[in-house]
């Protein structure tokens, strides 16, 4: 098996630290909402590309932004990353719709975010111009803050989520976890684990021949 990406196993990394399912239960409504909303809009587009090419929440400045930390987030290279998944398109959606809420409160945290930079750099390029060793360098300093992790969540959400919903351009982030789209699944469930030394299937079975 060959080893990940530095790019992807940072994308798992993330992943891991997703929101729990508590969470997604809470916000169920909110986000059920958005998808009624999305499909409405969008069911002549495939699933397959995002139609989402302008901003509605975030001003071009904000975007820019936040488009720039994601891309620090889950950096692109030998495998695509945030920018190239437009997890920024996810995110102003999101903090439109099923986060609207939370809008208020990110905006703080960015223009502090802003602020810090400023201080940090002189002044003399904003954040989304400074090369990629700045701009690392300075997230070390903010990232166990709220507005970091809050940018965090949004960029592997919006790697993850269907295209329709902003981000995940062409599937780029359902790519990286290897997740194949498909409205369902055949039996035998579980014969690709069948290897795995004490494997069963469902409690009591005994593992998959081939």
């Amino acid at each position: 098996m060959q080893t990940p990406k530095p790019s992807r196993r940072q994308f798992l990394t993330a992943v891991g630290n997703l929101a729990s399912a508590s969470w997604v239960t809470l916000h169920w409504p909110q986000i059920a909402q958005a998808a009624t909303q999305a499909d409405s809009h969008d069911h002549h587009r495939s699933h397959d590309a995002s139609g989402h090419t302008s901003f509605t929440t975030l001003t071009s400045a904000e975007a820019d932004i936040v488009d720039a930390i994601a891309n620090q987030i889950v950096p692109g290279g030998e495998t695509p990353g945030a920018r190239d998944a437009r997890s920024v398109y996810f995110i102003d959606n999101a903090l439109g719709s099923f986060f609207a809420a939370q809008l208020p409160a990110f905006r703080e945290g960015l223009a502090d975010f802003m602020a810090a930079y400023a201080a940090h750099s002189g002044g003399s390029v904003p954040f989304s111009a400074a090369s990629d060793a700045d701009q690392i360098a300075f997230l070390h300093t903010v990232d166990e803050t709220p507005f970091f992790t809050a940018v965090r969540r949004l960029t592997v959400l919006g790697m993850l989520a269907l295209p329709k919903y902003g981000g995940n351009f062409q599937n780029i982030g359902w790519n990286l976890i290897k997740m194949e789209d498909r409205h369902f699944w055949s039996a035998p469930f579980g014969h690709y684990d069948r290897d795995y030394p004490g494997f069963e299937p469902y409690p009591g079975t005994q593992p998959l021949t081939a």
